[in-house]
Order: structure tokens, then C-alpha cells, then sequence
């Protein structure tokens, strides 16, 4: 064997080597739950009111925000832009409510798209409620016997992702339950400690579903986000009570997990291969090493290829990264007669709101108006097998 024959094997066995730890890393990353978000957002001064930051991304964009600090003990509602300065490359914005702890210069925190901490911040009527698990959740009241909206967060999000539009669907009279799931910060974490990118936490999406049919709900819509959206999506086709299940608002919505993956994978210029090779890790015999004690088998969460059952909008930012709105633009083009898709601008994954809530708000108003019939009462489509 000649000398260069040596060396190209051992450069494919590394090559291969090092796709492999890739793949390893990335599965593992994907379902092992954050325990503390990195705190990079730097907080250079405040005075009267306002907040001065280094200028990136996340500080400039419109709309208003979160800013979290000292490890969640900080928490304040962040506002518009008032002023900038380009060469000293920062950007002062108002502070509209400081939560909890003392916000300060020279300290950092990270910057999210939540709004409020619960709904009386947001002056909304609630209660708590726990739900099996136990898992707790926030219930806003609307009108007795009427419809519900269900909202359900994304991978590693919490229940107050769905706050920013709750006082929505509280001007149009529904009922709303936001619900904690398996392995999220608020509730119990899953037996493996692992995420299950919706396939156990589907059981906790049911038990909402129980809740709500037997507290009186005329109908349902399903609000999810992200990996939210995937679990309502699912739960649209093979929920017990689907046939309560009259609409899906989805915010920039996991609908295909190898695509997602693959895209996702693509934008950090990876081998196209490593989102197949994470999937195969997580649904295959080594998801041992990625911390899984059983595999997970995503195909079962895919019904992109299948019409919904129910009218469906899709709220997506043209830049998100994360989950991009192809997928999404695919989905509607294919099903176009029950899919509405709304593009909103440039931002972070499932900040559309924030970037835009009026437009995010019209269209869905607007969508709820134009399917109010199917959307404010029982359906009667017969059970689907």
C-alpha cells in the first residue's frame, strides 16, 4: 500500500470521525435543556427611565422586549428606541417596568422576546391551575360555554410566550389556558431529563386538551410556537378530542424537523449530511449516547405532507434563521385553501410579534373573523381514524 493510499484513508477515518462528533454534540445540544441562558447583552448605563446598550441585533430592533439579568432575579419590560449614537455604537431605549431587582450599568443579562412575567402584568384576569404532571398553568377567563385558545411554547421556552398575545384573544372573548409541558423550566423535568421535541410532551398538549373540554369549551384554537406549533399540529390529527380543535395559529412553526435541521444546519455551513446523522443518532440504537433513554422517532410528528383539518395561519419572519419560513411558504402553496401565511419582517426566531404586533395582531383578527363560524362553535366533522 503506497504511502498516499495511508494517508487519504486516515484523512476519510478523520473526516468521518469528525462528522460523528458533530452529530453527537448537535443531538445532544438539541434535547438537553439550558439551565442558564449565557448573559451577553451589555447594560452600559440607565438614567431616568431609560437603558443604554452596546448596539447589535437584538438592542435595535423595533417593538418592546425582555431584558433578564443575574441569572433570571432581574427582569424588566424593555421599550422602543429613543435615541442612538452610531459612532459610539450604542443605542438607549425606555424602560417601561421593572419587575424585580435593580437594573444597573456596567452588569450584562440576555435579551428575550417575552414580554410579561404573568397575565396581571399584562392586566388580564387569571388563575392558576395545575395540571397532570403536575404541570402548572395560567387560565384566563372568557365567556362561559365559548371558545378556548390553548397556547403552547417552544423547546426550551416557558408558558409566558404566549402572554404577548393573550389581551388578543381577551378582546375577542375566549377562555385561555397557557400550559407548562414535561422538561420545560416550569415544570417537572421528563424521566431522562432530556427534551423529546414534542413526543412525550404531546401527553402534557392532551391533558390541556382534557381541561379544557371538561371545563365547558365550545371549541378550541391552538396557539403554538416553534416546537409549539409542531405539537399543535400533531394534536390537530390525532388528538382524542380533535374534534374540538377548530384552528391553528402558528408562529414560526417547526412543521418538518429534518428540514428544520437541515436548514439550520446549512446556515452555520455544515455538511448537509449532519441533520440526517442527528436524526438517525435520536431515533436510532445510539441515542443512549445523546442522554435519550428511549429513541425518538420525529417522522411521527411530520404531517406537513397532509391537508390540516383545520383552518391554520401561519405568522413567520422572512429572516428567521432558526426555522426558516420556506418551509412554511411550502406548506401553504401546498394546501392553500386552509393555510393562510403572513411574512413579517427580519427578526429573531418567534419574535414576530414583537417586531410587528400590529400586524401580527390584524392578520389574525382578521383570520379569525373570515373562519368565525368554524372557529366560535363545535364543528361536527366526524372523527377521523
Amino acid at each position: 500500500m503506497s504511502t498516499r493510499s495511508v494517508v487519504g484513508g486516515a484523512s476519510v477515518l478523520a473526516a468521518g470521525a469528525l462528522a460523528g462528533a458533530l452529530c453527537l454534540q448537535t443531538a445532544r445540544s438539541l434535547v438537553t435543556p439550558i439551565v442558564q441562558r449565557p448573559e451577553r447583552t451589555r447594560i452600559l448605563a440607565t438614567d431616568d427611565g431609560t437603558v443604554t446598550f452596546h448596539a447589535d441585533q437584538d438592542t435595535t430592533a423595533p417593538g418592546v422586549y425582555s431584558l433578564y439579568w443575574n441569572n433570571r432575579t432581574g427582569h424588566a419590560r424593555i421599550g422602543q428606541v429613543t435615541s442612538s449614537d452610531k459612532k459610539a455604537r450604542t443605542v438607549t431605549r425606555r424602560v417601561e417596568k421593572i419587575y424585580s431587582g435593580r437594573l444597573k450599568g456596567d452588569t450584562a443579562g440576555y435579551w428575550s422576546g417575552y414580554v410579561y412575567p404573568d397575565p396581571e402584568a399584562a392586566g388580564l384576569p387569571f388563575e392558576d391551575v395545575l395540571l397532570p404532571g403536575p404541570a402548572p398553568a395560567w387560565l384566563i377567563p372568557g365567556s362561559a360555554q365559548g371558545p378556548w385558545v390553548i397556547h403552547v411554547h417552544g423547546l426550551g421556552g416557558r408558558r409566558a410566550t404566549g402572554l404577548r398575545t393573550a389581551p388578543l384573544f381577551h378582546r375577542l372573548g375566549y377562555a385561555q389556558l397557557l400550559i407548562s409541558f414535561r422538561g420545560d423550566p416550569d415544570a417537572p423535568p421528563t424521566p431522562d431529563g432530556k427534551h423529546h421535541l414534542g413526543l412525550s410532551e404531546l401527553a402534557d398538549m392532551e391533558a390541556a386538551l382534557d381541561y379544557a373540554a371538561s371545563h365547558g369549551a365550545g371549541s378550541i384554537i391552538i396557539s403554538g410556537w416553534s416546537m409549539g406549533a409542531t405539537m399543535a399540529l400533531a394534536a390537530a390529527h390525532t388528538s382524542s378530542h380533535r374534534e374540538l380543535i377548530a384552528g391553528l395559529v402558528l408562529t414560526a412553526p417547526v412543521l418538518d424537523w429534518h428540514r428544520t435541521l437541515s436548514s439550520h444546519t446549512a446556515v452555520r455551513r455544515l455538511p448537509a449530511a449532519l441533520a440526517a446523522g442527528v436524526l438517525w443518532i435520536l431515533g436510532g440504537p445510539l441515542h443512549r449516547l445523546a442522554g435519550l433513554a428511549q429513541p425518538l422517532d420525529l417522522r411521527t410528528l411530520d404531517f406537513s405532507s397532509l391537508a390540516p383539518p383545520v383552518p391554520v395561519i401561519i405568522l413567520h419572519s422572512i429572516g428567521d434563521a432558526s426555522t426558516p419560513i420556506r418551509i412554511s411558504e411550502d406548506y401553504a402553496a401546498r394546501f392553500p385553501d386552509l393555510v393562510s401565511l403572513v411574512r413579517l419582517p427580519a427578526c429573531r426566531h418567534t419574535q414576530e410579534w414583537n417586531i410587528s404586533p400590529g400586524l401580527w395582531e390584524n392578520a389574525v383578527e382578521g383570520w379569525h373573523h373570515h373562519n368565525a363560524g368554524s372557529l366560535n362553535a363545535r364543528s361536527g366533522r366526524p372523527e377521523r381514524h
